[in-house]
């Protein structure tokens, strides 16, 4: 077997009930702009089934270096990104730094727990990472270090730092603290409050002094009750200062808020960081698996088969990001999901809040309601989203989810390790539990373009998605650099993820159970404009897009004509090409399906040229065949409505009312014969 499998993309095709993929195109064939490849990568000779190896990294730009922390061997590593061909896949730390010694030396009371995250001072070659505390109900410790290792500060913080960040314009470091009740529920008992401190370095790195921001101001009965009204998950009786745990943090591009992921909340708080106060906290929802495009895997039956169940996703957000679009900032999530298991099994104090049924013969993890508000009576809820949202981060409600995406794509690509786990090689072995798990997500800008890159922390790989415009999401590239012939090697379960916006942008992905960590890099592809009549024809992209897919072909090696009339015959066989037909004669398979008006004197007359509403009438009859839905509404009336032929109005319109074909200046000219660039650009919003 191959070490590295090849990235690829898909085209699918999402029937109610069961999902229906098309033969799969490579990212090449559909034309997307860039891909992941690797460039370099680091091995830290550690490695851990349970994770916690090189968990985190942060890119520097000050020297060019990537810093990561290892929470086996209680080190920061810096490790230079400046390598050559010769040792890229075999880098090496120029330094590391023992942070458990480097504490015991400042505090000696202090006993090291844990080395959480890390991050980069956006204006000075400064780093900071955060310390847990041995007691999970001890503050622990941010440590300021230059950017060559030297100690600069310490300065004491929350209760379990999980997450660390500095605002963009580098003058705060916030870190979100869980406050676990690690040692179970009970009399007596600590569960330590779930805060977000804020460490002002505007002025200095030393004699730094925090903030804790916490959650009381919603421990009041009224404040609790719309909470659980706005489905944060809540424990029955619990105070929401104790039970919200911060997992998450970040900071809007203006430095003004910060947004936190409260995962076993399933909800997101805000922060406003010119008065320190939180002043909201709202729930997710939850998503629906009976609808269309959220079809799933449940069950463990060696089969990678998704269809629609009657379930409900808790999104419940591990990492998180942020940015912004004309000025409206939204967050993108990484739908992971988390249970509660705390304290010692067998024991009074002992908690889990999962719930495990055979179906089947099945076994299915649901989420045990009982003990928890903010859940309706009578549905099923299961962990997480198997997917990444976007979230408008004014209203909280979800703009953009990926749906299935996540395993369609997976179960195409590796059909034999679909849904396996992070320390074994099993197939279908998650399905029944959170699937491949989004564990992190970063966002970087090429160019004038945004991309969302999400980590699967299961089955391993990265996603990217073109997020530019948060309601026109794109599928870009998914790659897998696990190795699959053992249990764990390769690169195995993508934890922290970091993105390099330098001349040459990366993508820097820490490996917790292989104890790897990997560069990427994120290549434009060379489209070669092979068609000498396209390089300044307005259609050049959509057209590029379906030959390289291999949908539409050019007349010859140099000519697309690109304003020569389309046929009929031309339109059933795309048709059946984007159907994944390649052994039927595409006029029989449109003939046998009743796709098309009839020509001349009830014949096919396949060189006629055909026009745009018959064009329209066979495309909506492909569509409705593939399983696509439509509503009835009609989003603009044409002037030439009048025009439109009664069996070809209702697909005019439902074609218009997804954007896949319009007119221009509010006709559709219905009876003018379709141009081949026009064709282009119909059959490459269907690709989209």
């Amino acid at each position: 077997m191959s070490k590295y499998l090849s990235s690829k993309t898909m085209f699918a095709l999402a029937f109610s009930g069961t999902v229906i993929v098309a033969p799969s195109l490579t990212t090449e064939a559909a034309g997307q702009e860039f891909k992941l490849s690797v460039d370099a990568r680091y091995d830290s000779g550690v490695q851990n089934p349970d994770g916690g190896t090189t968990e985190i990294i942060a890119y520097n730009k000050h020297n060019h270096s990537m810093y990561l922390i290892n929470g086996d061997t209680k080190l920061v590593e810096k490790i230079s990104l400046d390598y050559s061909k010769e040792n890229a896949m075999n880098l090496k730390p120029d330094f590391s730094v023992d942070v458990a010694e480097l504490i015991k030396k400042i505090d000696p009371n202090f006993v090291y727990g844990g080395l959480t995250s890390i991050a980069v001072s956006p204006n000075e070659n400064v780093v900071v990472a955060a310390v847990q505390a041995d007691d999970y109900t001890k503050e622990g410790y941010a440590i300021f270090l230059t950017g060559e290792g030297e100690l600069l500060s310490v300065v004491k913080i929350g209760v379990q730092p999980d997450n660390i960040t500095f605002s963009p314009d580098g003058s705060l470091v916030l870190t979100a603290n869980e406050g676990e009740p690690r040692n179970g529920y009970g009399e007596g008992i600590v569960d330590p409050l779930g805060t977000v401190s804020v460490i002002d370095v505007s002025n200095s790195f030393t004699d730094l002094t925090t903030k804790n921001i916490t959650f009381e101001s919603f421990d009041r009965a009224d404040k609790r009750a719309e909470l659980v009204e706005d489905q944060v998950i809540l424990k029955k009786d619990a105070k929401p200062s104790v039970d919200l745990e911060p997992e998450y943090v970040v900071v809007s591009e203006d430095s003004n808020y910060a947004y936190v992921s409260l995962q076993e909340n399933n909800a997101i708080a805000k922060i406003d960081l010119t008065t320190n106060e939180a002043i909201s906290v709202n729930g997710l929802g939850f998503k629906d698996h009976r609808e269309k495009g959220n079809e799933l895997d449940l069950l463990k039956n060696k089969e990678a088969k998704l269809q629609n169940e009657n379930v409900f996703g808790i999104y419940m957000p591990d990492g998180i990001s942020t940015y912004s679009v004309n000025g409206k900032n939204y967050i993108v999530t990484a739908n992971e999901g988390d249970s509660r298991e705390w304290g010692e099994e067998d024991t009074p104090v002992f908690h889990l809040n999962e719930n495990e049924k055979e179906i089947d013969g099945n076994e299915i993890v649901f989420y045990d309601t009982v003990q928890y508000d903010g859940f309706e009576n009578g549905k099923d809820y299961i962990f997480g989203g198997r997917s990444f949202s976007i979230v408008d981060a004014e209203t909280m409600e979800i703009v953009f989810d990926s749906g299935s995406d996540f395993e369609k794509i997976t179960a195409e690509l590796f059909p034999e390790f679909f849904n396996t786990t992070n320390d074994a090689v099993k197939l279908d072995n998650r399905s029944g539990k959170k699937g491949p798990e989004p564990e992190d997500v970063k966002v970087g800008k090429i160019g004038d373009e945004v991309f969302a890159f999400i980590g699967l922390e299961r089955i391993g790989g990265i996603m990217m998605y073109n997020i530019t415009d948060p309601t026109k999401v794109e599928f870009v590239d998914y790659i897998n650099t696990r190795d699959f012939s053992e249990d764990m090697k390769g690169d195995v379960s993508p934890e922290g993820l970091a993105f390099v916006p330098a001349e040459k942008p990366q993508l820097l992905v820490g490996h917790e159970v292989s104890g790897t960590v990997t560069v990427f890099d994120i290549l434009a592809k060379d489209i070669n404009v092979k068609f000498q009549d396209i390089e300044n024809h307005s259609a050049i992209n959509e057209i590029t897009k379906v030959t390289q897919a291999g949908i539409l072909n050019g007349v010859n090696e140099t000519t697309f004509a690109p304003n020569t009339s389309f046929t009929r015959a031309q339109t059933a066989t795309v048709l059946n090409r984007l159907a994944g037909n390649t052994n039927t004669n595409g006029i029989e398979w449109a003939i046998e399906n009743n796709l098309m008006l009839s020509g001349t004197d009830q014949t096919f007359a396949p060189n006629k040229e055909i026009t745009r509403e018959q064009f329209a009438y066979a495309v909506y009859n492909y569509l409705v065949l593939s399983g696509e839905t439509f509503e009835s509404t009609t989003r603009e009336k044409y002037n030439d409505d009048a025009k439109l032929s009664a069996e070809a109005k209702q697909a005019i319109y439902a074609l218009q009312s997804k954007g896949i074909m319009i007119g221009s200046a509010k006709n559709f000219n219905p009876n003018n014969s379709l141009t081949r660039a026009q064709a282009a650009i119909v059959i490459s919003r269907i690709l989209n």
